[in-house]
């Protein structure tokens, strides 16, 4: 199976059984080939319903047990950004959804080759730092994770040091 060029995060993948009737969906799970290879060590013999999917490198997934039809592939996924430097296209996500981190990064940066107020680096620095916090937010957030792979968020507690007597 070919990997789409853009993939960045798998939501999820989905076998349709269409050999059956009605058509039956399968979630495959995600497995280290390793698994695959020992769970099923003579690929040519051991066919069936797929059950899992793997990296096999930068290009192709393999799925375990071998094929023993055509399946149809449903795959959910979060696609990587255009990048800021294409020349097809005149927008990106950076650019369309956080438009301030973008000014205060580039006015943060050009401040080093202009002369002002000090005040006002200091209003970029921090005006860019709440930009970044706003982006790293939603990074970490599910739109941007694996749920099924991650797990729950977890934000670290701030608590005291115990006390040493």
């Amino acid at each position: 199976v070919t990997i789409p060029s853009d993939l960045r995060i798998i939501r999820y993948v989905q076998l349709a059984n269409t050999n059956v009737s009605p058509t039956a969906n399968v979630y495959l799970e995600k497995k280290d080939t390793s698994y695959m290879t020992e769970y099923y060590n003579t690929p040519s013999t051991a066919s069936g319903l797929p059950k899992y999917y793997g990296n096999w490198d930068a290009v192709y997934w393999v799925v375990s047990p071998t094929p023993d039809a055509a399946y149809e592939i449903t795959m959910a996924y979060i696609k990587q950004p255009a990048s800021i430097t294409t020349s097809d296209s005149t927008t990106t996500y950076l650019s369309n959804k956080y438009q301030d981190l973008l000014l205060y990064g580039s006015l943060l940066e050009a401040y080093g080759y202009l002369k002002g107020p000090q005040n006002l680096v200091q209003y970029y620095q921090q005006s860019y730092q709440q930009a970044l916090q706003s982006y790293a937010i939603e990074q970490q957030g599910r739109r941007r994770r694996d749920e099924y792979q991650d797990g729950v968020i977890r934000t670290p507690l701030k608590s005291p040091p115990p006390t040493q007597d």
